[in-house]
């Protein structure tokens, strides 16, 4: 298992556990369609983030410890979209709270499961 490539295991896990959190807390449509926002398209700017998570860590090299690099690209990626979180009626806190969480669980499950499949802390 050694052989495949970080940034490939990274890559294909940051899209698999990306698109898990949209079942769980969202955002979903609908908070943004009472704002005359439309919300279908909104809110693919958290999927989309979230599903770069993986492909962020795989490459990037700083820190070199996956435990510290996984969730730090996970609050990179989303942290930015908390604030619109924070800015969205109905929204607020919980749901930036919950949306930075999914992403650093999401950042540290990829980075230590690219680590236990590569034996690589970093490409």
């Amino acid at each position: 298992m050694t052989r495949l490539p970080y940034l490939l295991v990274c890559t294909l896990l940051g899209l698999v556990l990306g698109q898990i959190p949209r079942f769980f807390h969202g955002p979903i449509p609908e908070k943004y369609d009472v704002l005359y926002i439309k919300g279908a398209i909104a809110v693919w700017g958290w999927y989309v983030a979230r599903s770069l998570i993986g492909f962020l860590v795989g490459i990037t090299n700083w820190p070199p410890q996956w435990w510290l690099r996984g969730p730090l690209c996970g609050v990179l990626l989303v942290g930015p979209l908390c604030f619109v979180s924070l800015a969205t009626p109905g929204c607020g806190a919980p749901c930036a709270g919950w949306n930075l969480t999914s992403a650093v669980t999401i950042g540290t499950v990829v980075a230590g499961v690219a680590f236990l499949v590569t034996g690589k802390h970093h490409r």
